[in-house]
Order: C-alpha cells, then sequence, then structure tokens
C-alpha cells in the first residue's frame, strides 16, 4: 500500500510538471484590440420643429396714390404736395414645423413657419402755398382798398402700409455634400395680414381746417421662394441660415372727407402699395 501511495504522489508530480513545461512552450499569449467607436451616420429623415429669428425689410416696391380732386375743385384749385418714401426695417421671430425625407444625398422636405414681424413703409411729405381767396369759399371777404384777401395754407399727406405678421408653407429641395451639411432651396405659399392708412389734411389761416382719412387691414396670400444652409451639429439638434423672398401682392385704403361739406365729401384719396420683403434669419431645430 505505501508503495501505491508514492507512486502516486509521483505521478502528480510528473503531470503537473508536464503540463508547467507544456504553458512554457505556448509563448505569449496575442490580444485583439477592440474596434474604435464610430459616431453614427446622421439621417435627415424624419420629422423636426423649431424657432428662427432675423430681420426683415422692405424691398421698395412701388407705391402709387391717386385722387379724383382735380376733377371736382379744378386744376387751378390744386396744391401739389412733394412726397418721400420710407422703408423701415425690422425684426421677425417664429417658430417652425416640417418633414425630410432623404433619398441617397438628396432631401425632399416640407415646412410651414408662423411668425411675427415689424415691418412699415410710407409715403408722405408737407407743403405750405398763399392762395387767392376767391376760389375757395368761407376763406372771407375783401381786403383793404377792395382787393381779395390771400390765405396761407399748410398741407399734409402720409400713407403707410405695415405687416404684423406672416406665415409660408413650402415644399424643400435639397443636396447632402456631407452627411451633416444641407443646402437647400424652398419654396411655396405666404401670406399675412397688411395694415394701410392714409390721411391728408389742410389747414388755413382763416382756422379753417379739413381731414380725410382712411385705413385697411387685410390678410394678403401670396408666394414666397429662397434657400439656405443647415448643419447638423448633433443628432438632434440643426442650425440653419435662410434667405426668404415674400410677395404678398398690393394692398390700399381710400380716405374720405372728416365733415359734411357737400363738395369736400365728393373728394377721395387713395394710397395703394405692393407688399414685397426679404427676411434673412437663423433657426434652431430638434429632430424627432
Amino acid at each position: 500500500m505505501r508503495g501505491f501511495a508514492i507512486a502516486g504522489v509521483g505521478l502528480a508530480l510528473f503531470v503537473g510538471f508536464a503540463s508547467a513545461a507544456s504553458a512554457a512552450d505556448l509563448g505569449e499569449r496575442s490580444w485583439t484590440k477592440a474596434p474604435p467607436l464610430v459616431a453614427p451616420v446622421f439621417n435627415w429623415s424624419g420629422f423636426y420643429a423649431g424657432v428662427n429669428v432675423g430681420g426683415g425689410w422692405y424691398d421698395g416696391g412701388n407705391v402709387t396714390t391717386s385722387s379724383n380732386v382735380i376733377s371736382i375743385v379744378g386744376l387751378d384749385n390744386v396744391v401739389r404736395i412733394p412726397v418721400s418714401d420710407n422703408n423701415q426695417a425690422g425684426v421677425t421671430a417664429g417658430g417652425l414645423l416640417g418633414f425630410n425625407y432623404r433619398i441617397d444625398r438628396v432631401v425632399l422636405g416640407v415646412e410651414t413657419d408662423f411668425n411675427g414681424v415689424d415691418l412699415k413703409s410710407s409715403r408722405g411729405g408737407s407743403a405750405t402755398a398763399v392762395l387767392d381767396a376767391r376760389g375757395f369759399g368761407g376763406f372771407g371777404g375783401r381786403g383793404g382798398g377792395g382787393r381779395f384777401a390771400t390765405v396761407t395754407g399748410n398741407y399734409n399727406f402720409q400713407s403707410t402700409s405695415k405687416v404684423d405678421w406672416f406665415g409660408t408653407v413650402r415644399g424643400r429641395i435639397g443636396f447632402v455634400p456631407t452627411e451633416r451639411l444641407l443646402i437647400y432651396g424652398t419654396g411655396g405659399l405666404a401670406y399675412g395680414e397688411v395694415k394701410t392708412s392714409i390721411a391728408n389734411s389742410s389747414a388755413f389761416s382763416t382756422g379753417l381746417s379739413r381731414l380725410w382719412l382712411g385705413d385697411n387691414s387685410e390678410v394678403r396670400v401670396g408666394w414666397t421662394a429662397g434657400g439656405g444652409a443647415e448643419y447638423a451639429f448633433t443628432n438632434n439638434w440643426t442650425l440653419r441660415g435662410e434667405y426668404l423672398y415674400v410677395d404678398l401682392g398690393a394692398s390700399g385704403a381710400t380716405a374720405t372727407f372728416q365733415g359734411t361739406d357737400p363738395l369736400q365729401s365728393q373728394i377721395r384719396y387713395n394710397a395703394s402699395r405692393e407688399n414685397r420683403f426679404s427676411v434673412a434669419r437663423a433657426a434652431l431645430s430638434y429632430k424627432f
């Protein structure tokens, strides 16, 4: 029995030694390096929503004014007022909602936005004239020496058009030169509220004054076109720069006499403006 025990211990030692020697013969173990992390490719397809802010300005479109005053009182009794135009730029801000669908390097989309804006365009002027009282009733009678008295008149005219808000519904088509950059063109329908007012007044040295007033507010529908570039700086957020040209068509107002004089009540003053303006803005969007 003791011999078997010694033999068993010897066998165990031999197996352990053989295993260690075999492991030593295998050499150094090789390791496989993990592949580097790769940022996922950005996908332009899907819904998005965002906000925009920028500036807008009228393009100096045609402003027209007219009146039937010559046919009522005659050319000799009309004082012409030199007028000038003034266009006031303003800030615009709003929200947007859209959907994109990417086909290879082309992105097709549709977008709508609604914006507040502060645009104003005006035409106006003033004049002073010395008039012969014989042509105007109510200016007084004869002066000393039997001569007709003269009257000094101050005349003012002002027409104003304003756009307080506008919106668009547009298609977009773009090209993706790199995965996160989109260059696009856009166009479609535009709408907005245009307010037009007109005032014509005259005041005379006799104390007599006259006033014509008119205003009109309407929602106009037109078109828009433009383009821009948009960059995805994360997988959910994009930032763009965009230009839009908006044409809401013509709007106008008619001023009527604020009094009861039968002759003056026949006179009308009209103003019309082509509401065309440009918008340059930036937009921040979140892609769902």
